[in-house]
This record gives C-alpha cells, sequence and structure tokens, in this order.
C-alpha cells in the first residue's frame, strides 16, 4: 500500500505556505467590500495586500503541482483550510480588521513568497555546471 504522499518535506513545506495563505485569505476576507469612507492608506493596504495573496497562492499550487500528488494537495489543503477558521479566531481581535494586522500580515506574506523563491530555487542546477 503506498502512503499518501512519498515526498514528505515537500508537504510539510506545502502545509505552511497554504496556511499562510489561508489566514491571509480570512483577514482580506474582511476587509471587503473596501469602504468609501475608510482611508487612501487602508484602501492601497488592503490592495497592496490582495495582490501579494495572489502571487503567494499561484506559486503555492504551482509548487503543489510540480511536487506533490495532485490527491494530497487536494485533501491536505481542505484539511489545513478547515482548521485555519480556529486559528484565525485565536489571533488578537484587534488584528483581525486593523491596519496593523493588514501591515503583519503583508510581512508574512512577503515571507512566505521569500520561502517559495528560495524552494523554487533550490532544485536548480548550478548555472556553471
Amino acid at each position: 500500500m503506498n502512503s499518501l504522499e512519498p515526498n514528505v518535506v515537500a508537504l510539510f513545506w506545502f502545509v505552511l505556505l497554504w496556511g499562510v495563505c489561508c489566514l491571509a485569505f480570512f483577514q482580506l476576507a474582511g476587509m471587503y467590500p473596501i469602504r468609501r469612507s475608510g482611508a487612501r492608506e487602508r484602501t492601497l493596504l488592503v490592495l497592496c495586500n490582495t495582490v501579494l495573496w495572489l502571487a503567494l497562492l499561484a506559486g503555492t499550487l504551482a509548487f503543489a503541482w510540480v511536487e506533490l500528488r495532485w490527491t494530497t494537495t487536494v485533501v491536505v489543503a481542505g484539511i489545513v483550510f478547515l482548521f485555519t477558521p480556529a486559528l484565525f479566531q485565536a489571533m488578537p481581535d484587534r488584528l483581525h480588521d486593523s491596519s496593523a494586522g493588514m501591515m503583519i500580515g503583508a510581512v508574512a506574506i512577503v515571507a512566505a513568497l521569500g520561502l517559495l523563491a528560495w524552494l523554487a530555487a533550490g532544485p536548480m542546477a548550478p548555472l556553471h555546471a
């Protein structure tokens, strides 16, 4: 009988990246629709976080496509998405729908994008080879 996923290291990285995607999704969902009465800086912060989130989502799914079985991706992504709201609710309320929470979220997304870039560059052969 085959295991769920032979590439356990890639599975760990996928769970981490997908968890950040899910947390950012729930945070962004609370910021939409963007109110016209809101500050321009807050609107810009929400839009920038949305663009960063879309880049992370695309990169994470591309990573899963290359590194994992599709069945593993579907099952694990579903389980992580199912339990992420509990983690989101455990965060302090002041971070849910605030500019400070959006800034922390942006830093987390950028860090995850950096990790994803590092993971993508890892298996590549050296340029001089």
